[in-house]
């Protein structure tokens, strides 16, 4: 399945896409909390509003995104916003070449728009292609994928703003690789539209309104997004909050910022797919309820350890870091619950996927996205706020994120009977 011609340009498309995001989201967010005079609340702030942005236009597009995707040639949609993505990246490497911080955050935006569009078409294209048995399968391997993505999208945005020149080289990077994604679309094979006489409603307010409600009336469909969007935001929070945690509690290199990134990114994808092979055992969405509250449990244990760290001396070694217990602890507890995460997030996928009718995927997932961007920008903001205000610290909000995990564990309890 992977290597076929329905699959592998399909995978190349999306995962280029997710590592030009991540290496322009990990590029601005170390230069933001180690190139810029910012003070560290003011860095922190910054860096979830960052993730703000990047989420708040999937609330007035993604509606529309879903009617087109499920009324237009899924192909030539692909095509029309990896071709928008290009251009966002020429105008980004305009922008890191000026370190203009502000316009980077507008571009980051637009980014946002281009993924609000793109992300139904990737998960209504799966079960276009992919039988109901290959569902878990399909997923498990985008899930690994996109994370896998996020590993070298984040080295490559590390290592690259963090050179001789690396802004530039940054803003290169990210036009070559939304490049190759833009010649990966072509690739793809003809998808016939599944609703060619569906009638598009542009009024953002009504159409997002109409969507959620018909998301929300199916009990099944409902508890997997919101039990989706409770990964979405405990997941936006872990990512916003490693930067912060690295420079401010660590007094770490921007190294470890990547490194803690690789750790997150590896652990989801171990967990994505060793979700598909457990199903072969145990039905999948009986793991997600203990998925979510070991999760909380490593999440806990973050705080904890945390609170037996001093910041390190100035220019303190990378590996000098792996002599304190605590650290290791927090490592350990990272990786493990990333592996969670990713046993939790791909049965919920496939399980939405296949609740939807054929005709009407794209839309389901345009509501998921939706509801999962209210989840996220409500969360980020929330924490942006309060580190702000002064009210919560930057090892306090794992204590915030550990209570969302055991919240979704408990509303997913009744799913755990359904099986592939």
């Amino acid at each position: 399945m992977f290597f076929s011609r329905r699959f592998l340009p399909f995978f190349t498309t999306f995962s280029f896409g997710a590592f030009n995001d991540n290496m322009f989201r990990n590029a601005l967010v170390i230069m933001i909390s180690y190139q810029m005079d910012y003070s560290s609340s003011t860095g922190a702030a910054l860096n979830f509003i960052a993730m703000g942005l990047l989420m708040l236009p999937y609330f007035p597009f993604s509606a529309i995104a879903g009617q087109a995707a499920d009324k237009i040639d899924r192909r030539k949609m692909f095509i029309a916003t990896k071709a928008a993505e290009l251009i966002l990246m020429i105008l980004t490497l305009a922008a890191f070449a000026g370190k203009n911080v502000p316009m980077l955050m507008i571009l980051l935006f637009f980014m946002g728009t281009q993924s609000a569009v793109f992300s139904p078409l990737k998960y209504s294209y799966i079960p276009q292609m992919l039988p109901h048995n290959e569902l878990l399968r399909g997923n498990a391997y985008v899930n690994a994928g996109t994370y896998i993505a996020i590993i070298c999208g984040s080295i490559m945005g590390n290592i690259l703003i963090d050179s001789p020149n690396g802004r530039i080289l940054t803003g290169a990077a990210l036009v070559i690789f939304a490049a190759v994604g833009a010649g990966a679309a072509w690739l793809i094979p003809l998808t016939p539209p599944v609703n060619p006489q569906l009638k598009l409603n542009f009024n953002c307010i009504s159409s997002t309104a109409g969507l959620i409600k018909t998301c929300m009336k199916n009990s099944l469909t409902r508890h997997c997004i919101l039990g989706l969007s409770g990964f979405w935001m405990a997941g936006a929070l872990y990512m916003a909050q490693l930067a912060p945690f690295c420079s401010n509690i660590l007094n770490a290199p921007p190294v470890m910022v990547l490194f803690f990134y690789l750790l997150f990114s590896v652990g989801v994808a171990a967990g994505s797919i060793l979700s598909n092979a457990l199903n072969r055992i145990v039905p999948a969405m009986k793991t997600v309820p203990p998925a979510l509250i070991i999760m909380a449990a490593f999440t806990c244990d973050i705080f904890f350890a945390a609170q037996h760290i001093s910041p390190a001396p100035d220019g303190e070694a990378f590996i000098a870091f792996f002599h304190n217990p605590a650290f290791i602890r927090i490592v350990i507890d990272l990786l493990l619950l990333a592996v969670c995460g990713g046993l939790y997030s791909v049965p919920l996928n496939a399980l939405l996927q296949r609740s939807a009718k054929k005709d009407n995927v794209a839309r389901i997932v345009a509501g998921n996205n939706v509801v999962n961007s209210g989840a996220i920008a409500l969360g980020t903001i929330a924490v942006a706020v309060m580190s702000k205000a002064g009210f919560i610290s930057n090892t306090g909000v794992f204590i915030f994120i550990a209570s969302i995990n055991l919240c979704t564990a408990i509303y997913l309890i009744p799913l755990r009977k359904i099986k592939f």
